[in-house]
């Protein structure tokens, strides 16, 4: 079942599945809503969710939109390509860009279309960027229990691309609890170095300690380590080398619904964000807008810079055609 609802220049593309019902919205390619059962069979929304859609205008936390063209930070706020260097605004401590400031796909209205087919259920979502002159296709396929999101760039210049999605998950229902019993995996313990900045530093630890989910664990003992630092959470970028989409990069489970989500990619590297930074915008089932009520896997490229020779790059030649997948598959645990 699809309905197509309009506010203003927003457009809301509700789909409902059997175990699995999902607002889709224009502005930012975002992810609006999504709800999966629990396991008693109830429906209930897993992401965060601002209580007016007016706010997303002001989303400066990127709640579940698209990022690009280049997530992360970028040093400097400055791009070199062989032919020029680009000049990006300084969004992160006055001196660095985050999430590619005022060229960032999460604050632009995306043209659409919808298609059906007998398993799926497909969103395309297009914008074309005239200043650098790219198109960007953010394409969903809805199905009963999995969410596939391809991302595809054309270039006409050389640039840098590192397309991914800023879910903000939390799998209580409807933000019954914060996400500290939440158990989470990651089948990597390699985790960048980052500056007092969040700047990557270009080297690579091997993680032993509160860093470490390659057995899953609760985020109880890093997040009470982690909250009075200037972090305030985990905000950290894991290498997964030679990924595809046969291996899981990570999964979470929640014991209390029994909710449980995995994530693959075509990426080799994945943000793990834990929901550090707020903002004073109401939040739906929460309202006054609390930290670590929620965690992303934000699945991309080497961060820009990053010279390992087996690791991806966010170099984009022109001409050149950028395609990448995140799976978000979900299940639960019935009593």
């Amino acid at each position: 079942m699809i309905e197509i609802t309009t506010y203003q220049d927003f457009v809301l593309i509700d789909i409902k599945k059997s175990s699995l019902k999902i607002k889709l919205l224009n502005y930012g390619a975002a992810i609006y809503s999504l709800e999966t059962q629990d396991y008693l069979g109830n429906f209930e929304d897993i992401v965060m969710q601002y209580e007016k859609l007016d706010d997303y205008i002001n989303n400066n936390i990127y709640l579940n939109a698209t990022i690009g063209p280049i997530a992360g930070r970028v040093k400097d706020a400055v791009i070199n390509t062989e032919d020029r260097a680009y000049y990006l605004d300084k969004n992160s401590d006055n001196k660095h860009t985050l999430h590619s400031g005022s060229l960032a796909l999460s604050y632009k209205f995306f043209d659409y279309e919808v298609n059906e087919n007998p398993d799926y259920t497909e969103v395309i979502f297009l914008y074309e960027e005239e200043k650098i002159d790219y198109l960007v296709k953010i394409i969903y396929h809805i199905y009963d229990s999995k969410i596939i999101i391809k991302f595809e760039v054309e270039t006409a210049v050389d640039f840098v691309f590192n397309l991914t999605n800023h879910a903000y998950f939390n799998l209580s229902g409807n933000l019954k609890s914060d996400i500290k019993t939440h158990l989470v995996r990651l089948n990597s313990n390699l985790r960048h170095m980052l500056d007092d900045e969040l700047i990557f530093t270009g080297e690579i630890k091997t993680e032993n300690d509160i860093y470490n989910f390659l057995k899953r664990k609760n985020l109880i003992k890093a997040l009470a380590s982690l909250e009075k630092t200037p972090k305030g959470g985990i905000d950290d970028i894991y290498y997964f080398p030679k990924n595809d989409l046969r291996y899981l990069m990570a999964e979470v489970y929640d014991p209390f619904s029994r909710r449980m989500m995995k994530v693959k990619s075509t990426y080799d590297h994945l943000v793990f964000y834990t929901h550090n930074n707020i903002n004073n915008l109401p939040i739906k089932h929460l309202g006054e807008h609390k930290k670590h009520y929620a965690l992303c896997f934000e699945c991309q490229k080497s961060p820009y810079g990053f010279l390992e020779a087996n690791a991806s790059s966010p170099r984009l030649k022109q001409n050149q055609l950028y395609e990448e997948t995140i799976v978000f598959e979900f299940f639960v645990k019935k009593m």
